[in-house]
């Protein structure tokens, strides 16, 4: 037998001996008929189980909702971008005064009609809530969820769009928006106003209790230092001094929050009420909740990290993978004169970390200053946990490959949300794989870093995946119709029987995962409380 299939038929066998106790809800949700026209479609579901398929029938296009048929239209379009997508049906030719209707594109909800030219759209990367802009002759048209919020003429040369962030959403349905009524902005946070300015508003964002945040562009009663157009920072309780730009902004539900940007030349960051200005360089952001941040900075020429309001200078060249707790730890490496070194609460390690006459490529190190790390010699790599060697030498010609979360494939990425408080990365070499969750590895799986992303068939792949602050979770393909389930390294689940999984409709809190897939011709729910 092939080696390589001893190994792998090994690792398959190892999941079955060690899946956990926990055990799998099936709910069945619908069956198709023996035509297959559901299989074939394309379905969208919520964590609730409802549901929304795009269908092919007799050369017309269908939605079919657990409610309700729509349908046949000539075509269904859309469009997709980093705010989410959009669904409606529509022909190329079709006057503009013609009434559609439109959804989330992942959703199942029903919006319209309207009439009017789509000009943008947002779905603030929920499941079921859109909002819109259309163009009718002469105005413009706002909606969220299918409710028109405002109109007003078009103002001449101005381009409509949503690059200002008018409106946000978020899961539960708290929404955020600001609408022109005449000379006056205005802002609502659940249909409530919570401000007006005579400018725009930016950096919109609301969180499932109900906080927000905005920006908004004023006049101060004074120039500072002759610019006459500055930002003050709103947040639900607070309103913070004011800024000259605002580039990036992230609200979490448990209300912590950064705004960042340049100001008068240098730069600043807002987080948690706490405004820190005349800073530049601000990298490696961390936010856990509003007692708990890290940023690293230079002022006045020298480097620094900023722990939860306290600083502290370094010498470092770089540093690599800061990490905080809830308690006040936070650690990194730092890189000096060829050499790495350790940073555990603002102290520098006395020696380097070195073996091997090398210096190690550093994984990851906790807040406590525990580190992963590998060293690389000419004809093998090794794998340490500060001193101990906890894998076997692997040879330098085994297929060894790393990938980091950021390069992650089945992780959303947004470049404005900040580190939490996990690590994730991926370990390969010979024919076995290892998540590494917060330093430490998972049990060993098919591999699947050389695979072909679009290859969603082959043994290994894997089908979906999410990471949160609550932790991640991947699914992958180990055999025919059969499945792993691997939560935060320590819940392993198999799944058999099952001929496709929906890449897509995941949902993980922490406390449950729910996906879906299908058996012969019916569409299930599955879910495994942990």
């Amino acid at each position: 037998m092939n080696p390589k299939c001893v190994i792998l038929f090994c690792i398959v066998i190892l999941y079955h001996i060690m899946a956990s106790a926990q055990t799998i809800k099936e709910r069945l949700i619908l069956t198709d008929s023996e035509d297959s026209l559901l299989l074939k479609g394309y379905a969208s579901f919520d964590k609730n189980g409802d549901y929304c398929f795009t269908i092919y029938k007799d050369e017309l296009y269908y939605w079919i909702t657990n409610t309700d048929t729509f349908g046949g239209y000539n075509f269904i379009g859309g469009a997709s971008g980093p705010g989410g997508g959009v669904s409606y049906p529509s022909t190329f030719s079709q006057p503009e005064n013609t009434p559609y209707i439109y959804k989330n594109y992942h959703g199942k909800q029903i919006y319209g009609p309207i009439v009017g030219k789509l000009e943008d759209y947002t779905t603030s990367e929920t499941y079921n809530h859109i909002a819109l802009m259309a163009s009718l002759k002469d105005s413009i048209y706002y909606y969220i969820d299918g409710r028109l919020i405002s109109s007003h003429r078009k103002e001449p040369g101005k381009v409509y769009d949503l690059h200002q962030e008018w409106v946000a959403f978020n899961s539960k349905g708290n929404a955020i928006y600001s609408v022109k009524d005449k000379k006056w902005y205005y802002v609502y946070a659940n249909n409530r106003v919570v401000d007006s300015s005579k400018f725009e508003y930016l950096k919109l964002a609301i969180n499932n209790n109900g906080d927000y945040i905005f920006a908004e562009g004023r006049k101060p009663e004074q120039p500072v230092k002759n610019y006459e157009y500055m930002f003050f920072i709103h947040t639900t309780d607070t309103i913070l001094d004011t800024v000259r730009t605002v580039w990036y902004a992230h609200l979490k539900d448990n209300g912590a929050y950064y705004f960042s940007g340049s100001d008068k030349a240098l730069g600043y960051i807002a987080i948690n009420d706490h405004m820190y200005k005349n800073i530049d360089s601000i990298e490696n952001i961390a936010l856990i909740d509003k007692n708990t941040y890290l940023f690293s900075f230079t002022e006045a020429g020298k480097r620094k990290i900023n722990a939860n309001g306290k600083s502290f200078e370094y010498d470092f060249e770089r540093i690599f993978l800061p990490t905080l707790d809830t308690i006040g730890n936070f650690a990194c490496y730092g890189l000096k004169d060829y050499y790495l070194y350790k940073f555990i609460n603002g102290k520098k390690g006395k020696n380097p970390i070195s073996k091997y006459n090398v210096r190690p490529k550093p994984l990851y190190i906790s807040p406590t200053g525990a580190s992963l790390h590998y060293f690389k010699t000419d004809d093998s790599i090794y794998i340490y946990r500060d001193e101990k060697l906890i894998l076997p030498p692997i040879s330098v010609n085994s297929n060894f490959g790393m990938q980091f979360q950021e390069d992650f494939t089945f992780l959303r990425s947004n470049y404005e949300v900040p580190k939490n408080i996990n690590s994730l990365l991926y370990l390969e070499y010979n024919n076995a794989g290892y998540m590494i969750f917060n330093g430490e590895l998972s049990k060993p799986m098919p591999p699947f870093l050389f695979k072909d992303e679009d290859e969603t068939n082959e043994i290994g792949s894997i089908i979906t995946g999410g990471m949160n602050d609550k932790g991640f979770f991947i699914i992958q393909k180990i055999g025919d119709r059969k499945y792993l389930i691997n939560i935060n390294n320590s819940v392993y689940q198999e799944l058999s029987g099952i001929d496709n999984l929906n890449d897509q409709d995941c949902f993980f809190d922490g406390k449950s995962l729910i996906f879906y897939g299908t058996k012969g011709r019916s569409f299930y729910q599955f879910t495994l409380n942990i």
